[in-house]
């Protein structure tokens, strides 16, 4: 895991146009699923964090601002490199970059498949699960 880094990327750029191509193959492509414009212009508003190994973003996580709550989004870590510890690293910058930001506390919508990671970073579950994109997800928060 050596060289990785992580920045704040601005909306827009050639290295947002990367971390929307991982994010699209990682999160929606095998779900036969593309993000519409107007989705996409939303995240106009949103944070957007990215890994890089030397120039090469190799995860991804979105900040959306939510008064003293902030909601984790579009987290995508590439293929091979998942089950590395790289998105623990990038969940820990995240939590650090929002706590500098003033918020409280975190939410997402987990996928059922992600849940134990966000225990292992004592996020708790919130309810009941429901679907989005067909897939089984629940809300999960943590107060930092």
């Amino acid at each position: 895991m050596n060289n990785i880094f992580f920045k704040i990327v601005s909306y827009g750029t050639s290295e947002y146009q990367d971390l929307l191509l991982l994010r699209e193959n990682v999160l929606f492509k095998p779900l036969g699923i593309s993000l519409s414009p107007s989705v996409l212009e939303k995240e106009k508003n949103y944070i957007h964090i990215a890994g890089f190994k030397e120039n090469e973003v190799i995860a991804t996580m979105t900040l959306a601002s939510k008064g003293e709550k902030c909601k984790m989004k579009r987290v995508a870590v590439k293929t091979d490199m998942q089950y590395s510890g790289l998105g623990s690293k990038m969940i820990i910058f995240f939590e650090q970059y929002a706590k500098a930001q003033g918020f409280k506390s975190i939410y997402c919508y987990a996928r059922d498949s992600s849940v134990q990671f966000y225990l292992k970073h004592n996020y708790l579950v919130e309810g009941d699960y429901f679907n989005i994109y067909t897939i089984k997800h629940v809300l999960m928060q943590k107060v930092i």
